[in-house]
């Protein structure tokens, strides 16, 4: 049975999600490099994974937590790259709210997103913010 997904209205600063962990395969990774047109063999030949395939995956399953209204915008997103990340890594992703605002016409919604590997040396870290609708009953 799936888990409820929790509605960004119920989401608080501080709030938590649930620690999730992946692996990035290098089936994974062909398939990332693919869909943006990379066509380098940096990380085909030497078992490195873009940065980007990370957060996109580390996205993918917040996605799968959170509830966010027909309307919500991706706005922005900062990223640092901490460490270097391989394939033999296995990834931890940890996110919280760090921010949420409210306005008569939108909603502002921070979420920070830390990603350790195995040894839980910090590989990347990143903030993405949406804009929300204002829904009336808010």
């Amino acid at each position: 049975m799936p888990k409820q997904k929790i509605d960004y209205n119920e989401l608080n600063i501080g709030y938590e999600f649930p620690q999730a962990s992946f692996h990035l395969d290098s089936a994974t990774v062909s398939a990332y490099l693919k869909a943006v047109g990379e066509s380098s063999t940096l990380y085909l030949n030497t078992g490195l994974v873009p940065p980007m395939a990370a957060i996109a995956l580390a996205m993918a399953v917040l996605s799968r937590t959170i509830s966010l209204p027909e309307g919500a915008i991706h706005v922005s997103q900062e990223l640092e790259l901490c460490h270097i990340i391989t394939l033999k890594d296995t990834i931890t992703s940890l996110a919280k709210v760090t921010k949420k605002l409210k306005s008569s016409k939108f909603h502002l919604l921070t979420i920070e997103l830390h990603l350790h590997n195995q040894d839980n040396v910090e590989v990347l870290w990143g903030q993405t913010e949406f804009i929300l609708p204002f829904l009336s009953g808010q």
